[in-house]
């Protein structure tokens, strides 16, 4: 694919970055499970975490695209620090996309300039793929909106110092025609979050669970109009399963590069294990996965900036390229034999990241039906 000049400069300073920061900071935050705030504000600073966002508000304004190279970069070099630097930006797009200059100013530009970590709340402890059904309810009360319900499964929940929370402001039928979205500040009167711990992801990405009991928020914090919220996340899902795709295809390059390197010392039986048919055929195979998944993934990404219509590829993206993280990882481990299970030869954390990317922003389930649907009921 042909980039611009800007996307090559951003991409060649992800890279560098990963190389420099990530890399050597990998073990100890995987050992840790400490959130890599240094190193999320120094790629702030280069402009990493908001290549996507408009310009005006101090974003990159490279589009899809910008946010894709980035991740494929930082992804490749460690994909629970790499989640730490993309998700600081959480629920930006949409304050930027909707809402009005003020909040942008307010809520996404400190976020461009490293200053805050915003989150988005979609999902629920009773359902996450259903998101029309949300039950967090925002009730309005003169110039306020009193928020009660929870949120669970949320990137940055438990350290952001927004989050963009979806709830019903009104009962519906069809239902996803009542949901709104509003910035719940950290720090509200009931708005409480704590840390989700021991989950298989990588220590490094910070999940949190909200409870909202009588949090209150002026009408000031509703992104949009009443009714809004279904169609502001729903347009952004598009992007963000690319995003995903991307960030597989990283993970899965990473995992393959770090047996490349070990299978190329290691030697069985007076043997090479490079030189191996049956090892051979399997790094070609990945290597062809890896290139044909990329190339489908960045052209889906140009179709989406020129507002071609998609329905089913981005969906097939992110389907394929979670599925091949996962199968490249796994080959991973069992190529590095008894080393594959040592964090410090980090194979295996690809692997749990693998899984992260099949469930979050519609699970593989999901995507096939997405696809199933396009296809066979048109």
């Amino acid at each position: 694919m042909r980039l611009s000049d800007a996307e090559s400069e951003l991409r060649d300073r992800a890279a560098s970055f990963a190389e420099e920061r990530i890399e050597p900071a990998a073990v100890e935050h995987e050992r840790t499970g400490t959130h890599p705030t240094e190193i999320v504000k120094e790629a702030a600073s280069q402009g990493l975490t908001t290549s996507m966002l408009p310009a005006e508000y101090g974003g990159g304004g490279l589009g899809v695209t910008g946010s894709l190279l980035v991740r494929e970069e930082l992804y490749a070099a460690d994909p629970g620090i790499a989640e730490a630097i993309t998700g600081s930006m959480f629920g930006c797009e949409i304050i930027a996309e909707d809402g009005a200059d003020e909040q942008a100013e307010r809520w996404v530009r400190p976020v461009t300039n490293g200053e805050m970590i915003t989150g988005a709340a979609m999902t629920e402890p009773r359902g996450g793929s259903d998101f029309a059904n949300i039950q967090t309810r925002a009730e309005r009360d003169g110039d306020e909106y009193v928020l009660n319900g929870e949120k669970i499964f949320i990137g940055n929940g438990h350290i952001a110092d927004a989050v963009l929370v979806f709830a019903r402001t009104s009962d519906t039928d069809p239902p996803h025609r009542g949901i709104s979205s509003f910035v719940v500040e950290a720090g509200t009167d009931g708005f409480h979050r704590e840390e989700l711990d021991n989950y298989v992801g990588p220590g490094a990405m910070a999940l949190g669970e909200l409870h909202l009991d009588d949090a209150r928020v002026p009408v000031e914090a509703r992104i949009g109009e009443e009714g809004d919220g279904f169609y502001q996340a729903m347009r952004t899902m598009n992007g963000s399963r690319l995003e995903i795709a991307a960030s597989s295809v990283g993970a899965a390059r990473g995992a393959l590069d770090r047996t490349i390197d070990y299978i190329s010392d290691r030697e069985t039986f007076g043997k090479p294990v490079k030189d191996r048919q049956a090892v051979r055929h399997r790094i070609a195979n990945y290597e062809a996965r890896i290139e044909a998944l990329r190339t489908f993934t960045y052209k889906t990404a140009r179709d989406l900036e020129e507002n071609v219509d998609l329905a089913e590829e981005p969906a097939m993206a992110k389907l394929l390229a979670a599925q091949l993280a996962e199968d490249v990882a796994s080959d991973a481990i069992q190529l590095h034999g008894g080393y594959g299970l040592l964090e410090e030869y980090r194979v295996e954390e690809y692997l749990r990241w693998s899984k992260v990317a099949q469930i979050y922003d519609g699970t593989n389930e999901v995507m096939r039906s997405i696809i199933a649907e396009s296809v066979l009921d048109e």
